[in-house]
């Protein structure tokens, strides 16, 4: 590839970020770069299918995933919580509308990693490069593009459809006709894809795209089809779970084969970079923390003492600057009613100050909280993991009345977490452990409204979460019709095709 060239991809690249779901490249500007024979070499693929990768983080600081993606899954669930305008964020309380900010940008930024993939699909299929490295890029992008779009069926349900066909202004397709796109994309993908050991966590594999379809399928309600994908996953043999329910998310296993697919931490010189725990790290915890996502202190309380994802959460700690007030005792930070609080009470050498909430120290890396900036921990942001791949073939056998099997698969993860086995549950209570363990294992990994929505519990669960924390205010408009985002009004205005309809 030529100078000229180079400058031109970076051009079209640019372009297909920030474009929205209905447009494509111009056509003229794609003929241009076939005619130029611009795409010659296998880097040249390799720097096509990055561009799709560098697409999921948005345009700037997480639009897509990290920031966006967690405010949207974590906040309208029955354990989410605000730390800024508690009572009046739109996504905690149910008041959003078309033009809520943060699921514009998650619209956006998937449309901008379809686009990107569209357009990688299109020029890698032209390209001279030897056929089974060119077959591996373009199952990557179809990887790439049918995760997006599985973000976007399972927030917006009936989206727009597009894949590489058009260049103009297209309608809506229904969720059916989305979800079986995003399981042949899937299954093509798999079909080429490497394993874990080629491919690592931060790229496409055999392993996430069977995972990512049985997810699909669980949300689908296709259940026999999302146990046998779950299976298949198990069945490579190349992921397993981590010894401890805390140190998975240390900076040192960022790699580790619990983790099935992840946007990896990027670099900025010497320190790695992620924004997790600037939204999940309250300041009083961790100086710099923005602290604005939370979980409620009923969830806290809901763990058994005894569960070593309790200590995902902090309680009873001391304050960030380790402040001592006018008689020398050390500050701490308790929820009333816990043990910690009880005990730090009774200690005479500190002063407690209660809190109604617990941070997140999912995100903590492993570092110390009294030095270093939130903002350089190099945690990466998981998106599929072997714990959910787990707990999807658990939902998915009791589903089909395979209760034996779906507890052992869920005790797997109990074990882990220093709990005894489940025995003995009929299908409905096995129903509501299944979805209690989901909310353990994986708050604050982007799946809790998703889950909930699946399990038909969503508004109800999330209503009387609401009610709890704002006793005596009205939350009678949270309801079914809040299991789906509407779509952003910046699409409704530039497409001829959705007019007044598409601002639900």
């Amino acid at each position: 590839m030529n100078y000229k060239n180079i400058f031109l991809l970076a051009i079209v690249l640019v372009f297909l970020s920030i474009i929205s779901c209905k447009d494509q490249l111009e056509e003229a500007v794609y003929s241009e770069l076939l005619a130029s024979n611009a795409y010659e070499t296998v880097e040249d693929a390799e720097s096509l299918v990055i561009s799709i990768y560098a697409s999921l983080r948005g345009t700037d600081w997480g639009t897509y995933y990290e920031h966006d993606y967690l405010q949207l899954s974590e906040l309208p669930t029955d354990y989410g919580q605000d730390l800024w305008d508690g009572g009046s964020n739109a996504l905690e309380t149910g008041t959003w509308s078309n033009i809520q900010g943060e699921s514009t940008n998650l619209w956006e930024g998937a449309y901008g990693v379809i686009a990107s993939a569209n357009f990688a699909i299109q020029i890698l299929g032209g390209m001279t490069i030897e056929e089974d490295v060119r077959a591996g890029y373009i199952a990557e992008a179809k990887f790439l593009r049918a995760l997006a779009y599985y973000d976007l069926t399972f927030n917006f349900g009936d989206v727009i459809l597009n894949i590489g066909e058009s260049s103009g202004d297209l309608g809506l397709s229904p969720q059916a006709d989305v979800i079986a796109q995003i399981v042949q994309d899937l299954t093509e993908a798999a079909d080429v894809l490497p394993g874990f050991t080629t491919n690592g966590v931060s790229r496409a594999t055999r392993g996430a795209a069977l995972g990512l379809r049985a997810k699909t399928n669980l949300n689908a309600k296709n259940w026999t089809a999302a146990a046998a994908d779950a299976q298949s996953v198990i069945d490579l043999g190349q992921y397993d779970l981590h010894s401890s329910a805390t140190e998975l998310f240390h900076v040192a296993n960022v790699r580790d084969n619990e983790w099935v697919f992840v946007l990896m931490t990027k670099d900025a010189g010497a320190a790695a970079v992620s924004q997790l725990a600037w939204h999940t790290l309250d300041g009083s915890y961790q100086a710099g923390g923005w602290g604005n996502l939370a979980v409620t202190d009923e969830f806290y309380n809901s763990f058994d003492m005894n569960d070593a994802r309790r200590s995902n959460l902090a309680n009873g700690y001391q304050d960030d600057d380790k402040t001592v007030n006018d008689e020398g005792l050390f500050q701490h930070h308790a929820i009333p009613g816990t043990p910690e609080h009880t005990n730090l009470t009774a200690d005479p050498t500190v002063y407690v100050t209660d809190k109604d909430f617990a941070p997140i120290v999912k995100y903590l890396g492993g570092n110390d909280r009294f030095s270093g900036s939130p903002a350089d921990y190099g945690v990466n942001y998981p998106i599929l993991r072997y714990a959910d791949i787990l707990l999807t073939k658990a939902e998915a056998l009791n589903e089909t009345g395979d209760q034996s099997g779906a507890m052992a698969a869920v005790n797997q993860i109990r074990t882990r977490a220093g709990l005894a086995d489940l025995s003995g549950l009929d299908q409905v209570d096995l129903s509501n452990a299944i979805l209690e363990e989901r909310g353990k294992e994986l708050f604050m990994e982007g799946h809790r409204r998703i889950d909930l929505v699946r399990s038909g519990k969503h508004a109800e669960l999330w209503r009387a979460g609401l009610e709890a924390k704002y006793p005596g205010e009205n939350f009678g408009h949270v309801d079914a019709t809040k299991s789906v985002f509407p779509i952003p009004q910046s699409e409704v205005d530039s497409n001829s095709q959705l007019g007044n309809s598409g601002s639900n």
